[in-house]
């Protein structure tokens, strides 16, 4: 049987800083759509696009590392 450790800080700092790139990521396809006609085929291939990098997001913001790494520290008294 797996014994489940808490992420450490260092986890919960990377997984943010991934957040971060896949933030980027989304911004730059935005700014792209911005510059497109609403409905045309180049803007609907990048609300595929954007799609995928949004799930990711979701996928990442639904991680529980920072609950897991919150509720592993000891309570100040």
């Amino acid at each position: 049987m797996a014994t489940e450790t808490a992420p450490t800080l260092d986890t919960v700092e990377r997984l943010v800083d991934e957040v971060d790139e896949w933030y980027a990521r989304v911004n730059k396809i935005r700014q792209k759509m911005g510059r497109l006609k609403r409905g045309s085929e180049a803007y609907q291939d990048l609300l595929c696009d954007l799609w995928v990098e949004l799930d990711w997001l979701h996928m990442k913001a639904e991680a529980d590392a920072i609950d897991e790494y919150q509720e592993s520290l000891p309570e100040n008294e």
